[in-house]
């Protein structure tokens, strides 16, 4: 390969991830957007069928951001406006960061899962009854120690795991067997 090759090389490279993180954020909004269809995308009930996608960042960190932006986009249609908008977002993050460092670490896909689980097990609740009670010092205090809030935990917690486990770890074991080959 000449000098000339290598930086078209490099920029090729930059711009699958670019297209890569796009393609991800517009399908997470769009998933989202089909569960919401059916009243499942926020509240306490929620099977987000785009929830599958965040164990993408197992094998491509880009997608962390691409997630992210899906997200916050997906996001701006929340009942619970700006609280979700922050809190929801920054929860995904967080998620999708632990996801990455679980894939470098090589621990499992289902050690993935049960760090998105919980991380939106311990945000969505009080993301809903911040949002429902409004953001204030004793309603954030009051948040966690009530049972409402433990209950939606629980409820999340089963949900989204059923979701990343039982769509997202298929999805990720095809990928890496069909594509990534």
């Amino acid at each position: 390969m000449s000098e000339s090759e290598k930086p078209l090389v490099r920029q090729e490279s930059w711009l699958i991830k670019v297209a890569r993180t796009g393609l991800v954020a517009a399908l997470y909004v769009v998933l989202t957007y089909l569960s919401s269809v059916f009243n499942l995308a926020f509240g306490p009930l929620q099977f987000r069928v785009s929830e599958s996608l965040t164990l993408l960042p197992l094998i491509w960190g880009e997608t962390v951001f691409g997630l992210t932006v899906g997200t916050l986009l997906s996001n701006l249609g929340s009942p619970y406006g700006i609280i979700d908008w922050v809190f929801g977002t920054l929860a995904s993050f967080v998620a999708l960061s632990a996801v990455r460092w679980i894939g470098k670490k090589g621990y499992s896909e289902w050690i993935a899962a049960l760090a998105v689980s919980v991380v939106n097990a311990l945000a969505v609740p009080f993301i809903i009854l911040i949002g429902a009670m409004g953001l204030s010092s004793s309603s954030i205090g009051g948040v966690f120690v009530s049972s409402i809030y433990w209950s939606y935990a629980a409820t999340i917690f089963i949900e989204e795991f059923c979701v990343v486990a039982f769509l997202g770890i298929p999805l990720i074991r095809t990928i890496k067997g069909r594509v990534l080959k």
